[in-house]
């Protein structure tokens, strides 16, 4: 729509242009011809005058030179106003232009995605109403199905619906979204099938059965480091009295959980799965629900105490010793505090799934940083032990004592 406004809009210009020229071009030759006229008839005049030859020699230059200074500022004006009235219509097919392209784009609906974009903007920031949610969810559906490409339009519109409650609707777009998702998209393919295992979840008013719990098993061969899918995948195991599957995948989602109310409130209902398998005649092992903390003695050698200063900054840390460089616990002191006996747990966590009780095998690191940084620098005091195992129950000693080059 905009082409065509700016293919019509210099078509007019192209249309107008030329007979302006030509009204003008007119105007100014029939002035031309009336001044060389008045020319023509003073001259004839003058020559059939008495005068002597030196005054009519005088006369015809002064004819000569009024008729030049007459024409020059005719041609010099007609340019300039042709210049002048051109700049008035090129700017009002300017503003034509714009006024027109913008009301045709409103008019039309191109700014659909523009539309979804603005709300769901404000929803990250605040609570839409309800016909603000139903706005918005008629608009991803717009961009989704003029943008059938783009497939995040429908991931949108289908998240949208089932914030909105809208579980069939939800389930059906996740549905034909994983349709079109080839094998050797596993990451997208694997998020797909939680998305549309929670909507017919909810859908069926939270009632487990073997058809949504399937479809989250299968993501969970794709992704099985997915929190949200194994959670709900124990949901549906508990429900559908599959106890030790519920366990295991609740035992994934703890392990990877700091010492927090979330993680309790998740024990507790891994204790009630084993009670159910209690029930049934079967025992469940739940040793590794025991939280892995470490002891650790922290102390400076002689030569180290030397080298550094009372403030400088300690950082004590445990690293996996096969696994991501991220520390899954760490203490920060001052080498004042020492020696001290600390001990790193999960309650110590960086981030979710990165705790010591998910790794069996450990490095522990006491360095000492003049810069205050953790990261290791020359001229650092540090101490390193390793493998410690996360189960270790004795105390371990780490005395700085080897300093980075």
């Amino acid at each position: 729509m905009i082409w065509v406004l700016l293919l019509l809009s210099l078509l007019l210009l192209l249309l107008l242009l030329p007979s302006y020229r030509v009204r003008e071009g007119t105007a100014a030759r029939n002035h031309s011809e009336e001044n060389l006229r008045l020319y023509e008839e003073r001259t004839e005049e003058l020559q059939a005058s008495d005068m002597d030859d030196e005054e009519k020699s005088a006369l015809q230059l002064e004819l000569d030179r009024e008729f030049l200074a007459n024409a020059e500022p005719e041609t010099a004006s007609g340019q300039a106003q042709s210049g002048i009235k051109r700049w008035p219509l090129a700017f009002a097919m300017v503003a034509v232009v714009v006024a027109g392209t913008l009301l045709f784009y409103q008019f039309w609906g191109a700014s659909v995605e523009l539309k979804a974009t603005g709300l769901l903007d404000k929803a990250a920031q605040a609570e839409l109403t309800k016909p603000e949610r139903e706005q918005l969810i008629s608009y991803l559906q717009q961009a989704a199905d003029k943008n059938p490409q783009n497939q995040e339009w429908y991931y949108l519109y289908g998240r949208m619906l089932t914030v909105n409650s809208e579980f069939d609707r939800a389930a059906k777009v996740f549905a034909d979204i994983l349709v079109t998702l080839p094998e050797e998209a596993v990451e997208d393919r694997a998020v797909t099938l939680t998305l549309l295992a929670q909507a017919k979840f909810f859908a069926a008013d939270q009632k487990a059965d073997e058809e949504t719990y399937n479809l989250l098993k299968e993501s969970l061969e794709l992704q099985p480091d997915n929190r949200q899918t194994q959670g709900l995948a124990g949901m549906l195991a508990f429900e559908l009295n599959k106890y030790q599957a519920a366990i295991e995948h609740w035992k994934a989602v703890w392990l990877s959980l700091p010492d927090s109310p979330e993680a309790q409130m998740l024990a507790q209902g891994i204790q009630r799965a084993a009670e159910r398998l209690q029930e049934q005649g079967e025992t469940a092992d739940l040793s590794w629900m025991k939280r892995a903390s470490i002891k650790v003695l922290v102390d400076l050698s002689e030569e180290a105490r030397q080298a550094v200063k009372a403030d400088d900054t300690v950082f004590v840390l445990a690293r996996a010793v096969s696994g991501p460089p991220m520390p899954l616990a760490a203490r920060k002191l001052t080498v004042a505090d020492l020696p001290q006996v600390i001990t790193l747990s999960d309650a110590q966590a960086m981030a979710p799934g990165m705790n010591i009780s998910s790794y069996d095998q450990l490095t522990l690191v006491a360095r000492v940083s003049a810069s205050g940084q953790p990261q290791p620098q020359s001229g650092d005091w540090q101490a390193l032990k390793t493998p410690v195992s996360n189960q270790e129950e004795s105390m371990i000693r780490l005395v700085v004592d080897e300093q980075i080059p």
